[in-house]
């Protein structure tokens, strides 16, 4: 029974710092998805003045900017939900 517990116990610890190093991960993910998210923003609000009269490689960007923004912001919602914020 003594075994039993001790194995139980070191699992227990080994799920705690798994845990723990999941939690850390999904912190860094969420900081990094939002610093792109406000570059990708602030590069969006750049090339919106003019965009329908810029050059198609021009107007290309501007709307990969805009579907970067929505994938984004999928990645800070999941990491926000992962963390229970």
């Amino acid at each position: 029974m003594k075994r039993h517990m001790e194995r139980a116990r070191k699992g227990l610890g080994e799920l705690g710092a798994l845990a723990a190093k999941t939690e850390a991960a999904e912190r860094r993910i969420l900081e990094q998805a939002e610093r792109r998210h406000a570059e990708v923003v602030a590069q969006i609000e750049r090339a919106r003045p003019g965009i329908e009269a810029a050059t198609d490689a021009a107007q290309q960007r501007y709307t990969d900017l805009v579907a970067e923004r929505g994938q984004v912001e999928i990645v800070i919602t999941k990491a926000r939900a992962a963390l229970g914020l």
